[in-house]
């Protein structure tokens, strides 16, 4: 379920002409071929249209009425509530109609975005998406509620974690909502000790930036998916449990063998923001930054 164009339009109109926009609010993220959506709207419709790619829709309050049409022209009409998802390959044709307040997460996913997160699957390499409404997908809520926080919350962790979220989103969609759905999972060893050297070599040079996954996993010469599988099994870790416990390690040594003040410490160890910072020390070390110091000059 997307925004419709209609919607949009009356955003736009609402803030030239004072009238009341039909968001209550919306916050986004993307990248690449991935958009990630938080909204919550007032009652409303959107007339049928066709979307070039495809989403997931997770409604996290309220409920809404789906009207599909097929290929051959069949009409289905589903109703969405809390506990549902909904899958809408790209090229399908809907409407849609809420009678009270939504709030959804919306995941927009290209199809060159699909084939590069899923490319260690040779055997479904031209599996398409299809149409699902109505599963009760424990995992797919799970990562729309994640999405949602992470995207209200201005992204604190950096797009690794995000991007992890929607890299395992694209896979399940391979594997369970697909023409070719029955997907072996694939077993790869651990990384090889130079291609392990070279990803913390990379992520310690880069520390201060927003890394991606699929950055890092190129420092290994390896697809997303299985350089995340691999350095899993060979650190214990995920990727973005590494890279929070190598910069919360930087911060340390920053802490004792520097004057800087405890936020420039934080921001030049890549954190967005003290809180965040503070939270994740204390977690790693049962101790704040500022304790931490003290203790290590006394």
């Amino acid at each position: 379920m997307a925004m419709p164009k209609s919607l949009i339009e009356e955003s736009r109109l609402a803030r030239e002409t004072g009238v009341p926009s039909p968001y209550i609010f919306e916050k986004t993220i993307g990248w690449e071929g991935v958009k990630v959506g938080h909204y919550r709207v007032r009652p409303g419709e959107m007339s049928a249209h066709v979307h070039r790619n495809h989403h997931v829709f997770v409604p996290l309050d309220g409920s809404i009425t789906i009207e599909d049409e097929s290929k051959n022209g069949t009409t289905m009409i589903r109703r969405r509530k809390v506990g549902d998802i909904s899958v809408t390959p790209a090229g399908a044709s809907y409407s849609a109609s809420w009678q009270e307040e939504l709030e959804y997460v919306l995941v927009f996913l290209s199809q060159d975005f699909i084939g590069r997160a899923t490319i260690d699957f040779e055997a479904n390499k031209n599996a398409k998406i299809v149409l699902a409404c109505g599963p009760q997908d424990a995992l797919i809520r799970s990562i729309g509620q994640a999405l949602a926080a992470e995207v209200d919350s201005g992204q604190p962790t950096g797009r690794l974690y995000a991007e992890s979220l929607v890299n395992t989103l694209a896979v399940h969609l391979l594997r369970h909502y697909s023409t070719d759905s029955v997907v072996p999972d694939l077993h790869f060893g651990g990384l090889p000790v130079h291609k392990l050297r070279r990803v913390r070599d990379f992520i310690d040079e880069n520390l201060e930036g927003d890394l991606s996954l699929v950055e890092i996993a190129q420092a290994a010469d390896l697809s997303p998916y299985h350089f995340a599988r691999s350095f899993k099994q060979t650190t214990g870790l995920t990727p973005i449990q590494f890279l929070m416990q190598r910069r919360i390690d930087y911060a340390k040594r920053l802490l004792i063998e520097s004057e800087l003040p405890i936020v420039e410490v934080g921001l030049s160890a890549g954190f967005k923001n003290q809180s965040h910072f503070t939270t994740l020390f204390r977690k790693l070390t049962a101790m704040t930054p500022r304790a931490y110091r003290k203790a290590r000059l006394r």
